[in-house]
């Protein structure tokens, strides 16, 4: 039986990245904003999906607004933090929607990797940079040109998850990665639902992002593996950068 894809995603999202270092992620945003000069940083989590990393944040006691694309993504995310007594005010709008004033703009989890059109990324870049407070940050990460080339490419995934069973088909033609993602959730004896989605990214290029956050307004502070403390190696698959307003 089919069902809806994206309600079915929304339900199982937090199952599915259980394996992502969030605590490090979330580490590495607020101490970047906790040497800023201000007492409360306010933070826009653009492309919050399931309010995770926003949550974290929150609990840390800074300001954060959650904001996504996806109705699901969102009233999963409201849930989460009404059971956790937290006031997160969340807007369902689109990146290059972003219109709010904010200290750091943050996007985790491959987010950019979903502007496909270079128009899209720079007046994204451009409409944080409008954002920002003065010598405000911009953080994101991206999925890498090695993981789309070496570890994604034309390979065929398949794995298990408390009860759902994931077939990932993937395809890659530089610089357009197509994911072909099926589940299959058990209901009963030799009974499934399953529910079919694509996800289409764009695989940047490092030297392209650098060219666009330089002449939108920013200067590059650093290159990260995964939110570490590490620099990135040539096999590096998660790609965190951090950009200052001018």
């Amino acid at each position: 039986m089919n069902v809806d894809a994206y309600a079915v995603l929304a339900k199982n999202y937090d199952l599915l990245m259980e394996d992502v270092p969030y605590g490090r992620w979330i580490n590495f945003i607020a101490a970047i904003a906790d040497k800023m000069p201000k007492l409360q940083v306010s933070i826009v989590d653009v492309g919050c999906g399931t309010g995770t990393v926003a949550l974290g944040l929150r609990q840390r006691g800074f300001s954060v607004i959650g904001l996504d694309g996806s109705s699901e993504m969102l009233a999963l995310a409201r849930s989460k933090a009404d059971e956790m007594k937290l006031t997160l005010p969340l807007l369902h709008c689109d990146f290059t929607d972003l219109n709010l004033s904010a200290d750091m703009v943050i996007s985790t989890c491959d987010g950019i990797n979903h502007l496909l059109a270079p128009k899209e990324l720079i007046k994204f870049f451009r409409r944080t940079h409008t954002c920002l407070s003065s010598c405000g940050y911009l953080i994101f990460d991206i999925n890498s040109p090695y993981k789309y080339q070496q570890i994604l490419a034309n390979n065929v995934f398949a794995w298990k998850k408390n009860g759902l069973d994931i077939v990932w088909i993937n395809q890659y033609a530089a610089p357009i990665n197509q994911a072909e993602i099926t589940l299959y959730s058990h209901v009963e004896k030799r009974s499934w639902n399953k529910a079919s989605f694509a996800i289409v990214q764009r695989c940047h290029q490092l030297s392209t992002l650098i060219y666009y956050l330089q002449h939108t307004g920013f200067r590059l502070e650093g290159l990260w593996d995964n939110y570490s403390c590490r620099g990135i190696t040539p096999k590096a698959q998660r790609i965190t950068l951090v950009a200052q307003k001018l």
